[in-house]
């Protein structure tokens, strides 16, 4: 029997019709063709463009997403009216208000309106939902949150010069300087320079991980030796990273923003080992398998003792003072404006006959006093007490009623006496006549007793010798308001080089004694004379 029905048909297929264009939508808008990149807040974003179907009517390529990996020239433009091309988004969600996270993401996808045109749309799922819905009305697209938008322009073809930086402070807040303490109120940074960071995302983004491998483990941090072409010639880097079992906090981000800060500002020393590339928590830097000064110094104590002359050893001290010497006047500033706070002989580093000081995690800023401009001392130094620490540091432990705040980069001159004497004598301080330990070495410091040199060293009569003694005496000068500045010191100690060897310009290059290849890398003779 035939039956009247309301007809439903057509109300369904446009239902269906209607979802399908959603969901088409929705997909053209979420499925990404993008490329992420990470981007320390002082750096340029890459390039984004909006391309327009009349001029263009494929799809663009990828690479032309990328900043510099595109040939043309690109233009800004002044228009900021759409907020629909391009979103920066802070990778933690759950961040403190108090503070901007350092690393921003640039994410960009391809959808198209209903004139075909293409257009870019910010790599964040949230938003991409809501665009489904507005992507064919061409609505302007706002974001779900109530925070100012960071950055709105349309970007066209051509559209970003690269003499121009895209990111500005209106971008971002800076938060370096609430990783700095041991400074009064009354303190701030003696150069914009020492707040900043310059990173090199690209190059780290580029390593081929099949050509790494770990050669060496710190305390928070393991390296990788890694081969690369440059010129179809193999050459091989460092590059270094923090532990994979460690978090990534914003004071792990902070302290390899300090390393690579050093290694970039001090590129024109040769005392400091070059950076090749910096992103986040990775830095690539030079190749250096002749290994440590704590290397040397255990190899030459199991075989007896050094068999470099005295001139040699005077050349290694140069090394110490003029590395410590290039950190702390960088620019060639009149003041101090960094100190490296960690100086030992790990931090040493051999290349081509010269030991390079690197590890500049723990390097503080140096501050100057808002009013007087003058250089500002500090309190404390954060650092693990053990028996090479300051001066200083032993009085802060041991009387404190002998303390007074020092000017930072005094505590490096301290403790780069202490390298001195290690490669003058082959022994650590206060290892002989009794090996003492670091409260027992800090007690004899406050009382203005030092470390005893061997017999040998104490009665020669060898220029050199003579040399590096006294830069000790200058080094471990109980006041730190008379001790001098690491550039004194190496002046001092060139010097004597130049009139002892007779030459204007002498060869500061040394050549280390042979290690026994099957020496072990332990710590077991470092770690019994330095508790």
């Amino acid at each position: 029997m035939y039956v009247a029905t309301t007809p439903f048909y057509p109300t369904v297929a446009f239902v269906v019709f209607a979802i399908s264009r959603q969901l088409k939508a929705f997909h053209k808008t979420i499925d990404f063709t993008h490329i992420d990149d990470n981007y320390e807040t002082s750096s340029h974003p890459p390039g984004a463009r909006q391309w327009n179907t009349q001029q263009q009517q494929q799809t663009p390529p990828k690479d032309n997403l990328r900043g510099g990996d595109s040939s043309n020239n690109n233009k800004a433009t002044d228009d900021i009216e759409s907020l629909n091309t391009l979103n920066i988004k802070q990778r933690s969600q759950t961040s403190s208000t108090r503070r901007s996270p350092r690393i921003i993401v640039f994410g960009y996808s391809y959808t198209k309106d209903v004139d075909s045109s293409t257009k870019l749309y910010p790599n964040d799922y949230w938003l991409a939902m809501r665009m489904a819905t507005d992507v064919y009305t061409n609505t302007k697209v706002m974001p779900l949150n109530q925070k100012k938008l960071l950055y709105s322009k349309d970007f066209e073809y051509n559209s970003m010069p690269s003499e121009q930086p895209q990111i500005t402070q209106d971008w971002y807040s800076l938060n370096a300087e609430e990783f700095i303490d041991g400074y009064s109120s009354n303190c701030e940074p003696m150069y914009d320079w020492q707040l900043k960071s310059y990173p090199a995302c690209n190059n780290v983004h580029e390593l081929d991980l099949m050509k790494m491998k770990v050669i060496n483990t710190g305390g928070s941090r393991i390296a990788f030796e890694m081969k690369q072409q440059l010129d179809n010639i193999e050459t091989k880097f460092v590059y270094k990273t923090t532990k994979y079992h460690r978090g990534i906090t914003t004071k792990a981000v902070e302290e390899q923003r300090r390393d690579s800060l050093v290694l970039g500002k001090t590129s024109s020393s040769q005392f400091i080992p070059d950076i090749h590339g910096y992103c986040s928590l990775g830095v690539m830097m030079d190749y250096m398998p002749a290994g440590n000064m704590h290397d040397y110094i255990k190899g030459v104590r199991l075989a007896g003792g050094s068999t470099l002359p005295p001139v040699d050893r005077l050349r290694l001290s140069i090394h110490i003072a003029t590395s410590v010497a290039d950190l702390h006047t960088i620019d060639n500033t009149s003041k101090p404006s960094l100190f490296h706070n960690d100086l030992c002989c790990h931090q040493y580093l051999f290349q081509n006959g010269v030991f390079k000081l690197n590890d500049f995690n723990y390097a503080r800023p140096i501050y100057q006093d808002k009013e007087t401009k003058d250089q500002c001392t500090r309190s404390g130094f954060g650092m693990a007490m053990w028996k090479a620490r300051s001066l200083e540091e032993h009085q802060i432990h041991l009387d404190k009623s002998q303390f007074t705040p020092p000017y930072p980069d005094k505590v490096d001159v301290w403790m780069m006496g202490n390298l001195m004497y290690y490669t003058l004598t082959d022994l650590y301080t206060f290892e002989e006549p009794e090996n003492l330990s670091w409260k027992d070495s800090g007690r004899e410091l406050i009382a203005g007793r030092r470390s005893p040199y061997p017999e040998h060293i104490e009665n020669s009569k060898d220029p050199s010798h003579i040399a590096v003694k006294k830069a000790l005496d200058m080094t471990w000068t109980q006041d730190w308001k008379k001790r001098p500045t690491a550039r004194s010191v190496s002046d001092f100690l060139l010097a004597q080089l130049k009139e002892i060897t007779g030459e204007e310009k002498p060869d500061l290059r040394v050549v280390l004694p042979e290690r026994d290849p099957n020496q072990r890398s332990t710590e077991s003779d470092y770690d019994e004379h330095n508790d």
